[in-house]
């Protein structure tokens, strides 16, 4: 009677184990396609934003499936960055436990899936039509070109990340048909170069002298060096984003605004010297409550004054 006790209770014990196997290969696997990175893809929404007063349900569309596209070739950049840069990362103490650098998944298992995801997205991006292809396309090579090259210079590296984030935005822009809003690309630029200097400010004090053991890069840079960048930076992407507000935003009263992206920008400063979130700013978009309302009232007020609620 035991021994039928014990033979009837394997299948229900190999039952219950199923999911948590299938759980613990599919985090590993979300880990690689880094997806909570794609938070990054959402400035391919800008088009929407900024023609919110003749919005189409074919643009809606497009836009996501772009949204999707850009998703898939990220996702790619990251798996061929890991590849890459494995030895590396498991010298680093935080990057030592991505997939590829702990062992989770196998180097031969991301080859495979970079080879079936990149040349997918790739083909189907000209699909869409041969101008967002052509963007993605440029985005890939200025990112495969930064994994095994351009990252190694000073600048240059986070000069590629903003550019990364501009074509994002331009892709957007561009599929509405407007006029493409230069303050507004310049305010991304700005934004972007602001959060990637801080993030390497954040790798120096992390790494604590040892930037030569995992990234050569870093020790070219300075914590005194970043600190006089960003205050420029800063006032650039201020300055930017008043120019956008005030000649390309279809309301006169787009100033309103500002205050909401000045406070954004502050708090993202803030939490830079109290948390350890410097080095993923994606993180304190998806944790922080402030910034997360922020970026809610300026999604709020924006459309209401496109809509012309408050007028």
């Amino acid at each position: 009677m035991n021994r039928e006790k014990i033979i009837h209770s394997v299948p229900i014990l190999g039952s219950a184990s199923a999911p948590l196997q299938k759980s613990k290969r599919i985090k590993p696997l979300l880990r690689l396609l880094r997806v909570h990175h794609w938070t990054k893809n959402a400035f391919v929404f800008s088009g929407l934003l900024l023609s919110f007063n003749h919005l189409s349900i074919q643009m809606i569309q497009l836009t996501l499936v772009q949204f999707l596209l850009f998703c898939g070739i990220s996702s790619s950049v990251y798996i061929l960055n890991d590849m890459v840069d494995i030895e590396k990362d498991r010298r680093h103490p935080v990057k030592k436990f991505r997939p590829l650098a702990s062992g989770d998944i196998k180097v031969s298992h991301a080859l495979t899936i970079l080879i079936l995801l990149c040349p997918c997205v790739l083909v189907l991006s000209f699909l869409v039509n041969s101008t967002f292809g052509a963007i993605i396309l440029i985005y890939f090579i200025l990112n495969v070109s930064y994994s095994f090259k351009l990252k190694e210079f000073v600048i240059i590296d986070v000069l590629i990340i903003s550019i990364g984030f501009v074509l994002r935005s331009l892709s957007g822009c561009l599929t509405t048909g407007d006029e493409i809003p230069i303050w507004f690309l310049l305010s991304v630029a700005f934004l972007t170069l602001f959060l990637g200097f801080n993030k390497r400010k954040k790798e120096i004090l992390t790494l604590s002298g040892q930037t030569q053991n995992t990234r050569k890069i870093l020790s070219e840079y300075s914590i005194g060096l970043i600190n006089e960048m960003l205050p420029m930076l800063t006032s650039c992407t201020v300055v930017a984003y008043a120019c956008f507000s005030i000649f390309e935003a279809n309301s006169r009263y787009m100033i309103a605004t500002l205050p909401i992206a000045v406070y954004g920008i502050f708090r993202y400063q803030y939490l830079l010297s109290k948390t350890d979130l410097g080095e993923r700013p994606e993180m304190i978009v998806l944790r922080d409550r402030p910034i997360r309302f922020a970026v809610l009232l300026w999604v709020i007020v924006y459309i209401s004054l496109q809509s012309n609620l408050f007028i």
